[in-house]
């Protein structure tokens, strides 16, 4: 009896670690980690309002955490924050010249930002050291085609394809190109099988409304644009694509360019 009531004993210094507090027992390695998955998780789930406290909890244990800041950078891109995307991405790439989702998310950032030409020269700099890096050439294809380079777009657009042939992104933004530059018959035959997927978004099902307009089959481009509006603005937005079909291309590439709600999917990540 005296040698287990010794051993308790024995048990509970331990346990009390003399003092030591066991919420603080992790390391900090493994705390930062945590908070960073943690984070990561709500994410990549669309929980904003959850992500950003818990990457500015990961860069309190560790300020010079390369994942955390890209991790919040990217957040803050997503949520319409690209001067503050950017300059996180710009903080890492500082130290990290090599840091492929920073130089990524910096030019996506540029892009959103208005900043097409300076996103194209950090994208070829990327590519030079991976020329089959599928999200850099998605991001280059939009900031081509935000300059009216729709031709040149359209064939990194394509040389993503060969590399991820069903990538969403890849395959709407190049069927929004090529709505835009006059050619509808190829953009639907891209945009209509994504846009029967679930998994869909607004923005694919908006471009292949679009091209349907485009290709002046305007029944169909009010039934899809019903999908996500209600029923005064998509007749507003018809209008609007009528308008558009009635433009030189020049001048309906400019348009759409100004229109912030026309930017392309990025691939993420």
């Amino acid at each position: 009896m005296r040698a287990k009531g010794l051993l308790a004993s024995v048990c509970a210094l331990l346990l009390s670690g003399c003092g030591l507090d066991l919420t603080n027992a992790t390391s900090h390695s493994d705390s930062y980690e945590s908070l960073v998955k943690g984070a990561e998780e709500a994410r990549k789930a669309g929980d904003v309002n959850s992500a950003i406290p818990l990457f500015e909890k990961a860069l309190q244990v560790d300020p010079e955490g390369d994942a955390a800041k890209i991790g919040l950078a990217q957040t803050y891109l997503s949520s319409g924050a690209p001067s503050e995307a950017a300059a996180l991405f710009r903080d890492v790439l500082a130290r990290h010249q090599r840091n492929v989702p920073a130089q990524r998310g910096l030019s996506s950032a540029l892009v959103a930002m208005g900043e097409p030409v300076l996103a194209e020269r950090q994208l070829e700099v990327l590519l030079r050291y991976d020329a089959r890096d599928y999200r850099a050439l998605n991001t280059l294809g939009i900031a081509l085609d935000m300059q009216g380079r729709h031709v040149e777009a359209q064939a990194r657009y394509r040389q993503g394809l060969e590399i991820q042939v069903d990538n969403v992104a890849l395959r709407s933004n190049l069927g929004l190109s090529l709505a835009i530059s006059g050619e509808p018959s190829p953009a639907l035959l891209l945009l209509q099988p994504i846009a029967a997927r679930r998994d869909a978004d607004g923005r694919v099902r908006q471009n292949l409304a679009l091209a349907y307009a485009m290709n002046n089959d305007l029944d169909r481009s009010l039934q899809m644009l019903r999908q996500d509006l209600d029923e005064a603005s998509a007749q507003r937005q018809l209008s609007y694509f009528i308008t558009l079909r009635s433009l030189p291309v020049s001048v309906r590439s400019a348009e759409l360019r100004r229109n912030p709600t026309f930017f392309p999917q990025s691939t993420g990540g």
